[in-house]
């Protein structure tokens, strides 16, 4: 019989519950664990689940019945996969469940800065409508896509999708090439050039070492100072205080992101500063978070265990 122990259960909300595998199986389930109560907890698991926990090569050496790893997201680089290979533990993630929702949650950030939905809001609950001497009322500029340039960082799933919802509003759209590549390949665009072109900046690329703070000061001098740039990849890849620096000094017109470098966002995150302005939007790491996007999560968890119990290797990245 496996024993299955879920470290973080609470990263995935509690109307969501984790479909259970059809084998035979224990299960002890822990809403948190820090990481000093990984090996504890774990010691006795043969199949351990997690979302951030983070099993290095240190803690997989102190549990020696694991046999399988159920990752319950995409990334996973929250797991030492090469220690795993070695030691033949099993490692799968979930894959292609939020491309839609982590591409909607992209427009309608830019939706809400591009047609100042924020201040608009704002204005109408002080009132301010109701005191106007016409019928309507203008809080900030007003912008339409169509016609305007989308650049897209990192065209994969999600940057492909980000990009086909773009072109159905009429944008024009382009994907920046690696920055500092040697050639550019088809359908792509010098990142430089892709950046300074663009109206809207959608960056949706792994963190790397490569790709750590792509989008600096520098960059974001270059760029247009009406661009509205969207970070939904992840927070190191862009410059976040330098992005602070961007707007308070009017360098960019608009910012949003879904991610930051350090989550939960700390009390002295340089994003902080700019929570409350009409010109920022801050959401905590939620764009995957659809419903239909945490029923497909729960339900591939369930199919990755039971196919690793058949023997059988379902989304493995190991």
């Amino acid at each position: 019989m496996e024993k299955i122990v879920v470290l973080d259960a609470s990263t995935i909300p509690a109307g969501f519950p984790l479909v259970r595998p059809a084998i035979e199986h224990e299960w002890v389930e822990y809403p948190v664990t820090r990481p000093e109560e990984i090996v504890p907890r774990a010691k006795d698991a043969t199949i351990v689940v997690t979302n951030k926990c983070k099993l290095t090569r240190e803690v997989i050496g102190q549990l020696p019945a694991l046999r399988f790893v159920a990752e319950l997201a995409t990334g996973f680089n929250n797991i030492d996969v090469a220690c795993c290979r070695e030691r033949g533990i099993g490692v799968a993630n979930i894959q292609d469940y939020s491309t839609r929702s982590v591409a909607e949650h992209t427009f309608a950030m830019i939706l809400t800065l591009a047609r100042s939905f924020v201040s608009t809001c704002r204005e109408v609950s002080s009132g301010a409508w109701q005191r106007s001497p016409t019928f309507n009322m203008l809080t900030g500029p007003i912008r339409d896509l169509d016609g305007r340039t989308l650049t897209v960082v990192g065209s994969g799933a999600i940057g492909s999708r980000i990009g086909a919802i773009g072109a159905a509003f009429g944008m024009r759209v382009l994907k920046a090439e690696h920055k500092g590549a040697a050639s550019i390949r088809e359908g792509y665009t010098e990142f430089s050039e892709a950046l300074c072109s663009a109206d809207f900046i959608s960056v949706n690329c792994p963190l790397t070492p490569e790709t750590s703070n792509l989008i600096s000061l520098g960059e974001m001098k270059a760029m247009k100072r009406e661009v509205i740039l969207v970070n939904n990849a992840r927070g190191g890849v862009v410059n976040e205080a330098d992005l602070v620096t961007a707007l308070e000094q009017g360098i960019i017109a608009g910012a949003a992101a879904d991610v930051v470098s350090t989550e939960p966002l700390p009390a002295d995150h340089p994003y902080v500063k700019l929570l409350g302005r009409p010109d920022f939007i801050l959401t905590p790491h939620q764009a995957w978070m659809s419903d239909d996007c945490l029923k497909a999560l729960c339900r591939q968890f369930a199919e990755n265990v039971e196919a690793f119990c058949r023997g059988e290797r379902l989304r493995r990245v190991d």
